[in-house]
């Protein structure tokens, strides 16, 4: 079996069991692949808005000999699939904005998937936001460390869940993700960004802007500390 990345080895553990699912923006196919020879899934669509990746998958799949089990098909977010066609689907490695807008913009087409693996690689807190307050559920969010840098990932399902404010987003919205091993250092990253934007305005600042923002900071950060 093909060795994956951190990063996607907590990507597939997130991945139910199921008969087919949809890896958007699937590069080499890397992950439909592993998922397969995994026994996860039976069958997968990966598609890609380009054609490069697309035609590397290819030679990569053809030589594996899974080019039957693996559908590969052009086009960007969820265009490509029907709707009811796969179980679920995977984004992984896009911003967490652009995976907001592909679920905008074929939502109907979404909300008929079970469920959706997401790895956004920022703007994390917005996309939680997003799906909070668009009938999705949150079940699963878990992280992992890779190259020094913390990613971030969830499981979700169509559904409805109370929603969200932006530092919650950040923080984390399920009780397991808080006992996550990694959960400390998540907090305190999230405490050196507030410590950078309050070391960058002054205190007694006559702009009013700046000020707000800096007793935002401020709150936020005490808030973040009561969890370490």
């Amino acid at each position: 079996m093909m060795n994956l990345t951190a990063r996607l080895r907590q990507v597939v553990e997130l991945v139910p069991v199921c008969h087919s699912m949809a890896d958007i923006g699937t590069d080499h196919a890397y992950l439909p692949l592993f998922l397969l020879e995994a026994g996860k899934i039976l069958h997968a669509i990966a598609s890609d808005i380009h054609r490069g990746p697309l035609e590397r998958a290819r030679t990569h799949l053809e030589g594996e000999g899974k080019g039957k089990e693996i559908e590969l098909r052009l086009g960007g977010g969820l265009s490509p699939i029907k709707k009811g066609e796969v179980d679920g689907a995977v984004m992984a490695g896009m911003g967490g904005l652009m995976m907001r807008d592909i679920l905008d913009a074929d939502f109907e087409k979404a909300q008929a998937l079970s469920w959706l693996v997401l790895q956004p690689q920022n703007h994390v807190a917005e996309l939680k936001q997003y799906l909070s307050s668009h009938h999705f559920i949150i079940c699963r969010e878990d992280m992992a460390m890779e190259d020094r840098r913390l990613y971030e990932m969830m499981l979700v399902k169509p559904g409805s869940m109370k929603e969200i404010s932006l530092l919650e987003g950040e923080i984390g919205v399920t009780e397991e993700y808080r006992q996550h091993p990694l959960f400390p250092e998540h907090i305190r990253r999230l405490i050196r960004k507030r410590d950078f934007l309050i070391q960058g305005v002054s205190e007694d600042t006559d702009n009013d802007r700046n000020r707000r923002r800096r007793e935002k900071a401020v709150e936020e950060k005490k808030r973040l500390e009561a969890y370490l």
